[in-house]
């Protein structure tokens, strides 16, 4: 937790040393610059001048006991009413000033999104816009960033279809199917991939793959979003009909078809690049549930 906290501070703009410094006369009271050097595992010589800065700021003060300088910091309640304040105005300002700079139109572009971290942050992003209906095509291991977005739309009365890979750990909001040929598709696509396409206006489509950066696009364009969010939607009526079928009888047919075989599983599982088909048995549930 230490860490963390120490990660916090120095987004809100504390540098390493002065957050390791807050934490360490937080946690251990009152002490002397070589004291709080071994309590807070800075180099000495890059203390006192660390204490200084936090001194002018406010942020630490100095108490005399017998003939020793001790530093004390501020109480945490202080600590977050500064910083609410100093960010609050700011942002205050600009919600109210940028929009009169003129009329944002939203791009209907191709966007690029680039590294797993802005991945997830945009999908979010489209998940807390959405107002009337949100489709989601997640792995089990990308869910837990979408968790409180997708719960929060739940919330605000928008509903939820997903399809999860993976783990079935599904969420207790929205309806949700479990993709019963996960280990087949992520050998298909080495690795996995992230759909998410909300109100017939917005999508993001990523590929996440086991070697390399993910990336994805995002985009506002009606064609393209009318694409993904139909995709979504097919690949949960499919699995609804093999719920309805049967698992034997649907695997008999689609594995009875060298074409659809090809399709199914792709060139280089299914054989026919030339190589030997690999054999890959989708996993079965023993009940799909939707809530």
């Amino acid at each position: 937790m230490e860490d963390d906290i120490v990660a916090r501070l120095r987004i809100l703009g504390m540098s390493l040393y002065e957050a390791k410094v807050y934490v360490g006369l937080l946690q251990h009271g009152p002490q002397n610059g070589n004291e709080l050097a071994k309590s807070a595992g800075l180099p000495s010589s890059k203390v006192y001048s660390t204490l200084e800065k936090l001194a002018l700021l406010g942020i630490v003060h100095t108490v005399r006991r017998d003939s020793t300088t001790r530093y004390v910091c501020i109480a945490p309640d202080e600590l977050i009413k500064r910083f609410r304040a100093q960010f609050s105005e700011p942002l205050d300002y600009l919600e109210r000033s940028l929009p009169s700079l003129g009329a944002f139109v939203p791009s209907t572009e191709v966007l690029t999104v680039s590294g797993l971290d802005a991945i997830l942050e945009n999908s979010r992003y489209i998940v807390n816009r959405a107002q009337k209906e949100v489709f989601v095509s997640v792995w089990a291991e990308d869910l837990g960033d979408l968790r409180d977005a997708l719960v929060q739309a739940d919330t605000r009365g928008v509903s939820v279809f997903a399809m999860l890979y993976g783990e079935d750990s599904a969420l207790e909001v929205g309806s949700w199917l479990h993709h019963g040929y996960g280990e087949i598709v992520s050998e298909r696509l080495q690795g996995r991939m992230l759909t998410v396409a909300a109100d017939h206006e917005e999508a993001l489509i990523a590929h996440i793959p086991r070697r390399g950066e993910a990336t994805g696009v995002r985009t506002r364009n009606p064609v393209l979003t009318l694409v993904a969010q139909e995709y979504l939607h097919h690949d949960l009526v499919l699995r609804r009909a093999q719920i309805s079928i049967g698992f034997d009888q649907w695997d008999a047919w689609w594995q009875a078809d060298p074409d659809l075989r090809a399709l199914f599983l792709g060139d280089a599982l299914s054989g026919a690049d030339g190589g030997e088909p690999k054999t890959i048995r989708p996993k079965r549930k023993k009940k799909e549930t939707s809530t």
